[in-house]
């Protein structure tokens, strides 16, 4: 798979849905200093792509865009058009693109392929709902992975339609 399987639209589709899912969770998640960790955490399991998922031809291309041809998501430049929206709002817009993404790989991926992204995606959202504590005072207490961070990071698995 390459990006002449798609239109220009559906491309950036396929790079968007993986940094939201990570930065829904991080904004469900509310762990303030903690986001600093968290947006760390989902460039390095992005980035993290290219060894982990080395014969899947739409990652790798992905990767390639993002690193090669400064390809970048719709939610990265600093005025984009979710800035601003509540956590809840910015969660259901993701729910909706997840559920796009899904449709397309069925479309146009084969059925590994659709698999190992929808994976990838799940794994940045683990890894950012893994990385800071919620809830606890200065770093100190709390959970590691809290119950809203969970049920976001379901919701969004239900909606790309990866089933565990």
């Amino acid at each position: 798979m390459t990006t002449n399987n798609y239109t220009d639209d559906e491309w950036q589709l396929l790079v968007d849905v993986p940094m939201m899912v990570g930065a829904a969770v991080m904004l469900i998640g509310k762990s303030g200093l903690g986001s600093m960790k968290e947006s760390f955490a989902m460039a390095q399991e992005t980035i993290a792509a290219v060894k982990d998922y080395p014969d899947n031809e739409l990652i790798q291309a992905i990767m390639h865009a993002r690193i090669h041809e400064k390809k970048r998501a719709t939610i990265e430049p600093l005025y984009n058009p979710y800035r601003g929206m509540k956590r809840e709002e910015f969660l259901q817009a993701t729910k909706k693109k997840a559920e796009a993404v899904a449709e397309l790989l069925a479309k146009k991926s084969t059925p590994e392929e659709a698999r190992e992204y929808k994976e990838w995606a799940f794994y940045i959202g683990d890894k950012v709902a893994n990385t800071a504590s919620e809830g606890g005072f200065l770093g100190f207490g709390g959970e590691q992975f809290s119950d809203e961070e969970r049920n976001a990071l379901n919701e969004l698995m239900a909606a790309i339609g990866l089933t565990t």
